[in-house]
């Protein structure tokens, strides 16, 4: 028995055809002009699905990345300031021992001290800076100077108190990994009598009171060694954040090529495809043509 199809059929039919060929050249010419065989979740779902994993992973190694720097960045202005306020103190060592030896005589001892005040000044200022507008000895109250004075009627440091707090500043480099990239100023200038020793020496050596100022060179041995250690801290925390730097950074290159190998299209085949494409694109005109042209004049 024979199957009667009627000329809206064959109409319809070519439309279709012809619509769903134009939908594939479009598809493959959109894969080749952005080098992408995935350009919308609709193109392959389970692709899309894992594609969005890897940007999500790759935009996470990215903030990893980020924290790394700002920490070694913060890390390194910290164990410079501290190296600047080991070689004052250094100095401030050197003048002392000269003051307290008999060969100095009290015009000399009121020069050394004074010479030390001024390093004293210069040991506030270290323990007051700050990057990028944020005090680095503050804990987490970045935003407040971290050390005040009260000085005496010759305008001369007499007592420094500490403002900041003992918070921690963490950033995240890893999953479930935090880092501190913070040391309160008051562990490192405050609580190892910094301020307090070199205030004695000076104002020993101005008094005539000698012995006094020999019986803070040990406290003042000891504050720097508390400076030495905290830079030591600070570079112990910088050499890890460099090596976890380096595992993220291979990381994200790996993850890179698995993201590039899902998401890139392999334009030779996408080539033959089109062409392959258009030839059908083709002969779906050339069927709707005849389709078209077709009529009940010719059956007359």
């Amino acid at each position: 028995m024979t199957t009667r199809v009627n000329l809206e059929t064959f109409i319809n039919t070519a439309i279709i055809n012809t619509q769903q060929s134009m939908s594939n050249l479009h598809k493959l010419q959109e894969q080749i002009s952005t080098g992408k065989k995935i350009n919308r979740p609709s193109d392959e779902p389970a692709g899309a699905r894992n594609i969005l994993r890897l940007r999500t992973e790759h935009f996470r190694l990215d903030q990893y990345a980020s924290n790394i720097q700002t920490s070694k960045q913060s890390l390194d202005f910290s164990a410079s300031v501290l190296q600047n306020t080991s070689d004052i103190l250094q100095r401030i060592t050197e003048l002392t021992m000269h003051g307290v030896s008999a060969s100095a005589d009290q015009d000399g001892r009121n020069k050394i001290a004074s010479e030390i005040n001024q390093l004293l000044e210069s040991v506030l200022q270290e323990a007051n800076s700050s990057l990028s507008g944020r005090y680095i000895f503050s804990g987490t109250k970045t935003t407040t100077l971290p050390f005040e004075t009260i000085r005496n009627s010759d305008g001369q440091i007499s007592e420094v108190n500490y403002k900041g707090n003992r918070g921690k500043i963490e950033y995240r480099i890893g999953p479930n990994t935090d880092i501190t990239v913070n040391q309160p100023g008051d562990e490192v200038f405050i609580d190892s009598g910094l301020f307090s020793s070199v205030i004695k020496i000076r104002d020993a050596l101005t008094g005539g009171t000698v012995s006094l100022a020999t019986d803070q060179l040990n406290n003042l041995d000891n504050a720097s060694k508390n400076i030495l250690n905290s830079m030591a801290k600070a570079g112990s925390v910088s050499s890890t954040l460099e090596l976890v730097d380096n595992k993220v950074a291979d990381t994200k290159l790996s993850l890179q090529n698995i993201l590039s190998s899902t998401e890139s299209a392999d334009l030779t085949e996408l080539v033959l495809r089109l062409r392959e494409q258009e030839n059908i694109f083709q002969a779906s005109l050339a069927s709707g043509a005849l389709v078209f042209k077709t009529s009940i004049l010719d059956y007359l």
